[in-house]
């Protein structure tokens, strides 16, 4: 067994219950997109899922299906749902450490922090009279590369300024 199907078992497991438990049918649709869901390795959106759903899934589900599986897969407990920049976002909950990601203002990107990062930033929150499920951090801020691009466009204006004020300075007024 590759370490890729060890977290989805118990996952799959709690799918299972969770149809029996309320009467629900056990799809086929519903297990695939649990399989490929695990593919996308990090937080994904719906358009994302759809796109691994084509390359990869062993037939095809509508936008729908994949929107009110994800929809039951959240109410299961199997996912987290980030209500991210423009869309939400999903991940699949296959363990309980804190989680950290970084989100740009400027590009909307989404990078997840290194495990350890989180941990040490959250490892030690509790709080009172509150029974935590998840530790998730979100660190709004601008990226590097918008940062580059930013200081590359501030150059430029201030090269065409110049350019303007020597333009200005070097005609004499008769």
């Amino acid at each position: 067994m590759d370490k890729k199907q060890l977290p989805l078992a118990p996952l799959r497991d709690r799918l299972t219950q969770y149809v029996k438990e309320h009467d629900l049918r056990k799809t086929p649709e519903r297990y695939e997109i649990l399989r490929v869901a695990e593919l996308a390795e990090t937080i994904f959106t719906i358009d994302d899922l759809m796109q691994l759903m084509k390359k990869h899934a062993k037939f095809q589900v509508s936008r729908g299906t994949i929107f009110n599986t994800m929809e039951l897969f959240y109410d299961a407990g199997l996912i987290i749902k980030h209500a991210l920049a423009t869309a939400a976002h999903y991940e699949l909950r296959t363990d309980c450490n804190p989680k950290a990601y970084t989100i740009c203002h400027q590009c909307n990107s989404i990078a997840k922090v290194s495990t350890s990062t989180a941990k040490l930033a959250l490892q030690n929150l509790k709080v009172r009279y509150f029974n935590t499920e998840d530790k998730l951090l979100y660190i709004h801020g601008i990226c590097r590369n918008c940062q580059a691009k930013n200081r590359q466009e501030a150059r430029k204006k201030k090269q065409e300024l110049n350019k303007q004020d020597k333009n200005k300075n070097g005609k004499r007024k008769s």
